[in-house]
């Protein structure tokens, strides 16, 4: 069956092609939409999970104090005033501050660590400067995604969970927290890591359908416990009510515009399957990684234009996109940042118009020798040519395995942004290791000029 799949070119044009309104639902009610418990935020991607029953009587203060008992830590310290100073030794900091948090209708909302939290289902204390630094409550759907699994496994019956992932970049995360043993149905583009082809190949895996077009009966077939949609796309939206009628959990990730909401869809994801705490790790070490080729780089402000074809006319990114936030992180700037957002069309005027001094072509075609890169160039509309990119030699092609981590809002986000950050400043990078050089066009050995990767994610 894989021989005839053809090769997706990205979830984002996938989406772009086929724009479809996408209505918060959460219409129906799960048994698991019940959980109760804490969200204890220490800031920095560090967070950790506690279920307990929010009774009446019951207030902020008390339930941190229940929970540093259940995690053991030493009780929080509190100034004179009843403040939380400190919960773990993680002390207030200039601007973040400790402060209980209750979900409300439209979110968190900051409350009185003195309030009475019976009949809320979601409380946190949190260090952070608001509301908006914290990890979403609910899913895209407003759905409570605490509750569904317990380490892996159904909390009701202790058999492990059977998960369905509607996209690549889902699949990738599940395999990434931990999750591979628990996927049994993926979209027919999820072809990474390995490990998943090669159970789709020996059909422990089953096809679901495809990534804009998920098929009910599919899904049904494989008797999922937990379904994983990408909340970018309308007819995944529109099919998790259809699966919670039906009596399935199901979690609807948010569109991932941008690496912080990357975060939170790993946070998410874990945490459905029980795994919060491994979700920490993961972001951690994406973080440490971008943190390390973004200081290296520099702020070197190229101004950048990222292209899904060589077409004169092609599809790239504007703001409010995952792909434009990668490129800052590298320390350039998207060309096309402050005319629209998301992703829209542009002609070769326009492009001429931004001279750019960075050209990135994600290529459908693989691109493996210099011939074929030197084909590339050469099919380029001549205002293209008349860049500074084009002039100065800064086209760059990515294909294959390279195209998929630039389009992919994933956990192979640390990767994609080394190899922007040496495309924003190689310099930067061979002064510190005269072979770390990289070339014009990058395939599936992409990984070969990976060098400051913290961790192993697969």
């Amino acid at each position: 069956m894989r021989s005839v799949k053809i090769k997706m070119l990205s979830s984002a044009a996938l989406v772009i092609l086929l724009i479809a309104a996408v209505p918060l639902i959460g219409t129906t009610q799960s048994a698991t939409d019940e959980t109760e418990g804490v969200v204890l935020d220490f800031g920095y991607w560090d967070m950790h999970w506690v279920e307990m029953d929010l009774m009446d009587g019951m207030t902020g203060d008390s339930t941190l104090d229940a929970v540093c008992d259940i995690m053991g830590y030493e009780p929080p310290v509190r100034l004179n005033d009843g403040t939380v100073y400190s919960v773990n030794e993680q002390e207030n900091l200039i601007g973040i501050q400790w402060g209980f948090y209750v979900l409300g209708d439209n979110g968190w909302e900051v409350a009185d660590p003195k309030t009475d939290i019976g009949g809320y289902q979601l409380v946190s204390w949190a260090r952070t400067s608001g509301t908006d630094g914290m990890v979403p409550g609910t899913d895209y759907s407003g759905f409570n995604y605490y509750g569904y699994a317990r380490d892996g496994c159904d909390p009701m019956t202790g058999e492990p969970l059977r998960v369905v992932t509607l996209a690549p970049s889902v699949t990738e995360t599940v395999v990434a927290v931990g999750g591979l043993d628990l996927i049994v149905g993926t979209d027919l583009y999820s072809d990474y890591p390995q490990e998943v082809v090669d159970r789709q190949d020996d059909g422990t895996i089953t096809y679901v359908g495809g990534y804009t077009d998920p098929n009910y009966e599919w899904i049904i077939k494989v008797d999922p416990d937990l379904v994983i949609c990408d909340g970018s796309v309308g007819q995944q939206v529109t099919i998790a009510d259809k699966l919670r009628k039906a009596g399935i959990d199901v979690v609807v990730l948010y569109d991932a515009v941008d690496i912080s909401t990357m975060y939170d869809n790993i946070w998410i994801v874990a945490s459905a399957l029980g795994m919060s705490d491994n979700a920490n790790s993961v972001i951690a070490d994406l973080g440490d990684t971008i943190d390390i080729v973004s200081g290296i780089a520099g702020d070197t402000n190229k101004r950048v234009f990222v292209s899904l074809s060589a077409d004169p006319s092609p599809w790239t990114s504007g703001s409010y996109t995952f792909m434009s936030d990668l490129v800052a992180s590298a320390g350039g700037r998207n060309v096309f940042d402050s005319q629209s957002s998301g992703w829209f069309m542009v002609n070769k005027e326009q492009i001429y118009a931004k001279q750019p001094q960075v050209i990135i072509i994600m290529s459908s075609t693989p691109v493996n020798s210099q011939e074929e890169y030197q084909a590339v160039l050469n099919s380029l509309d001549s205002m293209w040519k008349n860049t500074p990119a084009y002039e100065n030699g800064e086209v760059y092609v990515f294909s294959g395995d390279a195209a998929d981590i630039l389009q992919r809002p994933g956990p192979r986000l640390a990767e994609a942004a080394e190899l922007l950050a040496k495309i924003m400043n190689p310099e930067a990078f061979t002064d510190r290791d005269p072979l770390d050089v990289i070339p014009k066009w990058f395939g599936d050995d992409y990984a070969y000029y990976l060098k400051y990767q913290v961790g192993e994610i697969f």
